[in-house]
């Protein structure tokens, strides 16, 4: 039977900046670089793709192959006024793109992220669980992929990241809760640190932590005052330790040493003054190896186009939000 998804996620997020008040409701702050849109209820409408694969190359059997979810579009609507985030996710069945689970299985994909903002530093947090994989029979010289219904991936995990110049807005990129009015990058060094749980449906199961560290840099190249392009590189070096764990009485068995981290970052936008739209792709690969003669690519993909509306928060929620004492009635 097909399978609607149908999930309600509610994320709040911190954030401080420098902000000037002129009364009780706060109004815009503009500078010479970047536009602030705090007084603005923001709704956006997101139709986006994101899995995780994983590229394997086993020198023991002359094997190289990936190992990969079957991918399903997805829709999120979502609702933004300063620190409050609503999102609310509904597939629709006619915007589904993969009719193919009979070749390639069905996949099961839940994902709950967010980022806080906090003065110059920005922390990411995530947290995905994908079932049902695949490989391709091209991959392997077999007449029909090869399923694997079982094969379940839990990751949870983010990263620190510090943003050395202020004139640079990542919010414009990720939330579009500012603009980038004047073209400015940054180096950011961040740090990452993931948790993998990967199991099937066998006596054992992987339990996987990578920890790297950093430099990067990212751009937001301003078009016209109204378009953009945003792009940007993270490469850390770190730490990867694997430990295989048995329910059949198997010793357990721990893999530890070098890993390697790679993100590539573009986004394409357009904005005006209530609406907005754009594009975005972002990618992010961890290199290691489960034993001297296995190597693994842990790749995360991602990819979405999004349009968006903003228009003024009425006073009584503005008033409700920055003065939440105003709620509670004095006798």
């Amino acid at each position: 039977m097909k399978k609607i998804s149908f999930l309600i996620l509610i994320i709040t997020t911190v954030s401080w900046a420098q902000e000037k008040k002129t009364d009780t409701i706060l109004k815009t702050v503009t500078n010479e670089y970047i536009e602030l849109y705090d007084d603005y209820i923001k709704t956006r409408l997101g139709f986006s793709n994101s899995f995780n694969s994983f590229h394997i190359k086993d020198q023991n059997s002359n094997l190289d192959f990936t190992l990969s979810p079957n991918q399903r579009l997805r829709s999120t609507f979502t609702f933004m006024y300063k620190f409050i985030e609503f999102d609310l996710g509904y597939t629709p069945e006619f915007i589904s793109f993969n009719k193919d689970n009979e070749s390639n299985g069905k996949t099961t994909f839940y994902n709950l992220g967010t980022r806080l903002y906090l003065g110059k530093w920005m922390q990411s947090i995530q947290y995905t669980k994908t079932k049902g994989f695949y490989v391709d029979k091209d991959d392997i010289g077999a007449t029909e992929n090869i399923l694997f219904s079982d094969f379940q991936v839990r990751k949870f995990g983010g990263s620190t990241s510090y943003i050395f110049n202020p004139n640079f807005s990542f919010r414009a990129v990720f939330l579009q809760s500012e603009w980038q009015k004047k073209s400015a990058g940054s180096f950011v060094p961040s740090i990452s640190y993931y948790f993998t749980n990967i199991k099937n449906n066998n006596p054992s199961e992987d339990n996987s932590i990578d920890i790297a560290v950093g430099p990067g840099y990212y751009y937001n190249w301003v078009i016209s005052k109204k378009f953009l392009v945003s792009a940007g590189a993270y490469g850390g070096v770190g730490y990867n330790n694997t430990k295989t764990t048995y329910t059949d009485g198997t010793p357990d068995e721990t893999v530890d040493g070098l890993s390697l981290q790679a993100q590539l970052g573009l986004t394409l936008g357009y904005n005006s003054e209530k609406f907005y739209t754009g594009v975005t792709s972002r990618l992010n690969t961890f290199y290691y190896n489960a034993d001297p003669k296995i190597h693994v690519q842990d790749q995360q993909q991602f990819f979405e186009f999004y349009i968006g509306y903003r228009f003024k928060a009425p006073e009584k929620i503005s008033n409700a939000v920055n003065n939440p004492q105003s709620l509670i009635k004095k006798k």
